[in-house]
């Protein structure tokens, strides 16, 4: 009776994994995205692979935000020494210096 009580146990686990695997759905995953841009120089010429295209674009891609995130933090390192560097004049210099940027004539003295 007891060998008779587990079969059935294990037959009713079998079929509930055999329901649950039924049910389930394929990943519903997007379909990788294609990457566009321009390739390097002479690259189209070598008969690359869709994947070795792909991933170019991903390097190159990669690169540019990392070339702009620096291109930011020099500006801001740029303005951040301009400002400095203003601060160390007194108020007829800085009105002399923002004259000359603006293309006034120097005013005699």
């Amino acid at each position: 009776m007891v060998h008779l009580r587990l079969a059935v146990l294990a037959l009713a686990l079998t079929m509930i994994g055999v329901i649950y695997a039924q049910d389930k759905k394929p990943d519903d995953k997007p379909p990788p995205v294609k990457l566009k841009g321009p390739m390097p120089t002479y690259y189209k010429k070598l008969g690359l692979s869709d994947v070795q295209v792909q991933k170019i674009l991903k390097i190159r891609a990669d690169t540019r935000a990392k070339v702009d995130e620096l291109d930011a933090k020099i500006k801001k390192l740029r303005a951040d020494e301009r400002e400095q560097l203003e601060k160390s004049l007194t108020p007829e210099q800085l009105k002399r210096l923002r004259e000359l940027r603006n293309g006034d004539k120097p005013t005699e003295k």
